[in-house]
């Protein structure tokens, strides 16, 4: 599944294979040098959980991590000290900046772009921040946030010819921005053959590594923790309802609303039962040689979290979308009507996997998400 502008799908398996032989690519394994999570027996297929956010591991074991959070040092990559991650909310001291990454930055004119803080010590993980003008760390203003992730059926980044990666999101970012947000544009592991990649669930466990990274920066930023939302594109769509929805008994990271508190799910056609698309769009990111490979599925599948309490959720997709079914996100939002959730979905009429065409696709698209989220007291 690519991001926008192109909206087309990316469902053969990865170039060259699951990378399972490296320490970043096995499900499950620790980040890095973060510790296992304490208490943790395993999650599925015996492997360790994650504890996401761990406090004090030095990124690549070549400097000690500052006083202040779990940030690292990376042998001099870094520009600014202090930490990231750890339990407690509104810390104000500057995030980490890896100023030698070599992932892509997002671009957006008129609007400062702080590319490429580190929110883990693996090299994909790596987050840009994006606001306009007096806002910011030293900025007045206190704007609402948004999270995004983008597509390409968790196979596809910026490490291959594909045209996805966070700094393909700006057909996403640049409306977000428009409406008066804050953006926190996020890269994260993919499966694409490379020693940086990694096989389900290594998305979700960096997804969820994020948006804590995000929340504990909040007050740094001057980001509003009352407007905290989570978004993305098709790939990305999927890891936004796992953001929302993730309970702790997945063993899979941080989790809202215990670690972080996120105010609304817009979802961008992302594929919503990987169950029923394992041999389909997840094929590649869950491959057939992976161990308990349907237990992952279940394990990162949004139907597998339906309740009540989840943040509100609304999925924007096109009325004709086949690689991201379209009856699997009904059923979704079915599912959680019916649990008592606010969840809602808007068709685009005419549009399939992504909103480049008919020409009426996106504007119809933009109006659902922020009418929807204008009335739920976020955005604009």
């Amino acid at each position: 599944m690519r991001d926008e502008p192109n909206g087309e799908t990316g469902s053969e398996p990865a170039r060259g294979g699951a990378a399972n032989g490296g320490a970043n690519a096995s499900a499950g394994a620790p980040l890095g040098g973060f510790p296992a999570a304490s208490g943790g027996a395993g999650g599925l297929g015996g492997a360790d959980s994650l504890a996401l956010g761990g406090a004090g591991s030095p990124m690549g074991g070549s400097a000690a991590a500052e006083s202040g959070g779990s940030g690292g040092g990376t042998g001099g990559a870094m520009s600014q000290a202090g930490g990231g991650g750890g339990g407690t909310p509104g810390l104000v001291i500057p995030p980490l900046r890896d100023t030698a990454s070599k992932v892509p930055i997002s671009r957006a004119s008129g609007y400062t772009v702080e590319g490429n803080y580190a929110y883990g010590p693996l090299t994909a993980q790596r987050i840009d921040v994006i606001y306009p003008p007096n806002a910011g760390p030293k900025g007045t203003q206190l704007l609402p946030v948004v999270l995004m992730f983008h597509g390409g059926a968790w196979i596809h980044s910026y490490t291959n010819d594909y045209g996805s990666g966070k700094d393909h999101m700006s057909t996403f970012f640049d409306r977000f921005l428009a409406h008066g947000f804050m953006v926190c544009n996020a890269e994260y592991r993919v499966n694409d053959g490379t020693p940086d990649g990694a096989v389900a669930p290594a998305a979700v466990q960096d997804a969820l590594l994020a948006a804590k990274w995000c929340w504990d920066y909040l007050d740094y930023f001057h980001g509003d923790r009352s407007r905290y939302v989570v978004t993305g594109a098709s790939a990305g769509g999927h890891l936004a309802l796992m953001v929302g929805m993730t309970t702790p008994a997945a063993m899979l990271g941080p989790t809202s609303p215990n670690d972080f508190k996120i105010a609304a799910i817009v979802d961008g056609y992302g594929p919503a039962d990987i169950e029923a698309e394992l041999n389909a769009v997840a094929k590649g990111w869950i491959p057939p040689s992976l161990a308990n490979r349907a237990a992952i599925a279940k394990q990162v599948s949004p139907m597998t979290y339906v309740r009540k309490d989840i943040p509100p959720v609304i999925d924007v997709q096109g009325s004709e979308d086949n690689t991201a079914p379209i009856g699997d996100s009904i059923h979704l939002i079915d599912l959680l009507v019916a649990a008592g959730a606010d969840a809602s979905i808007h068709q685009v009429q005419g549009a399939g996997h992504g909103f480049t065409t008919p020409a009426s696709a996106w504007p119809d698209a933009e109006k659902a998400m922020f009418d929807w989220l204008t009335a739920r007291g976020i955005g604009k």
